[in-house]
C-alpha cells in the first residue's frame, strides 16, 4: 500500500541533498506521495519541475509563514498561485507564540485565510502556541484544515476537532509525556504522518531523512499493536478527503 508523507520541505531540503534519487528510493519502499510546503520564493519553480522528474505524486501548498525569518513569500505570490491552480492547499500559517508581532501576525494570517476561502482551498496550519486565539479565528471559516505537527496540549486538539481538522502524526507525538494526545489522534482516525523534513533537520550520517514517515508509522503500530495497512488505509482516505486525490 502507498503511504503519504502529509507534511515536507521538499524544495528546501534539495539544496543540500540529491532528492530526486531520496524520492525515488522513498517511492521503491512505498512512500510515493508528498504534501511539500513552499515558504520562500526561490522554491516555487521547483516544485513545478519536480513533478516532471520523479514518479511520485508531489502536491505543494504555500504561505506566509508566522515564525520563519527566511519565509519571503508575499501575498500577491500566494494570489497568483492560486489563480493559476498550482497549489493544493494555503499553508503553512498560523499563529506563533515566538513572534512578538502578534497583531500584525494575526492580519496576515487572516488575509491568508481569506484567500483560501475565495479559492475554497484547504489551509496547512501552524499552531505554536495561542491556541485559543487561532480557534476563534478558525471557526468563522468553514475549510478543511491540516494542523501539522501538532503537540499541544490535549484540551485544544479536542477543540481543534470541533473543527473540519486533520493532524498530522510527527516525531513531537511519540515522546512520553505526549501518549494521550498520540492515542487522541489514533481515536479521531483525523490524522496522517509526516517527516516536516527541512535541510536544517537532517541528522548527521543520516541517508535519506524522506524514510521518516514510514519510520514514525512504524513506530505508531508498535507502540500500540496496530497493523500498520491498517494506519495506512486510514491515512490514504483522510489524503483523499483533503486533497481530492487518491493514493
Amino acid at each position: 500500500m502507498k503511504l503519504c508523507d502529509a507534511h515536507c520541505h521538499l524544495a528546501n531540503l534539495a539544496e543540500v541533498m540529491p532528492l530526486k534519487t531520496l524520492v525515488e528510493e522513498a517511492a521503491e519502499l512505498g512512500i510515493t506521495h508528498f504534501l511539500s510546503s513552499a515558504l520562500r520564493k526561490s522554491e516555487l519553480e521547483y516544485y513545478t519541475e519536480l513533478t516532471d522528474v520523479t514518479d511520485s505524486k508531489v502536491l505543494y501548498s504555500a504561505g506566509i509563514h508566522p515564525f520563519f525569518e527566511a519565509c519571503d513569500l508575499e501575498y500577491a505570490d500566494l494570489e497568483e498561485l492560486c489563480q493559476r491552480n498550482l497549489i493544493w492547499a494555503i499553508g503553512e500559517i498560523g499563529l506563533d507564540r515566538g513572534n512578538p508581532e502578534y497583531a500584525v501576525m494575526e492580519k496576515i494570517f487572516v488575509r491568508q485565510l481569506d484567500l483560501a476561502m475565495d479559492y475554497r482551498l484547504p489551509v496547512v496550519l501552524h499552531i505554536v502556541g495561542h491556541q485559543q486565539q487561532a480557534f476563534d479565528i478558525l471557526r468563522s471559516y468553514p475549510l478543511k484544515f491540516l494542523i501539522h505537527g501538532y503537540a499541544g496540549s490535549l484540551q485544544a486538539f479536542n477543540t481543534f476537532t470541533r473543527l473540519d481538522s486533520y493532524f498530522t502524526i510527527s516525531e513531537r507525538v511519540l515522546k512520553e509525556d505526549k501518549h494521550d494526545l498520540l492515542k487522541a489522534m489514533l481515536k479521531s482516525r483525523r490524522f496522517l504522518f509526516e517527516s516536516d523534513i527541512t535541510q536544517y533537520y537532517v541528522k548527521e550520517g543520516e541517508a535519506n531523512p524522506l524514510l521518516r514517515a514510514q519510520a514514525v508509522l512504524d513506530e505508531v503500530a508498535e507502540l500500540y499493536n496496530i497493523d500498520p495497512a491498517i494506519l495506512i488505509s486510514i491515512q490514504a482516505a483522510n489524503y483523499q478527503a483533503l486533497t481530492g486525490y487518491s493514493l
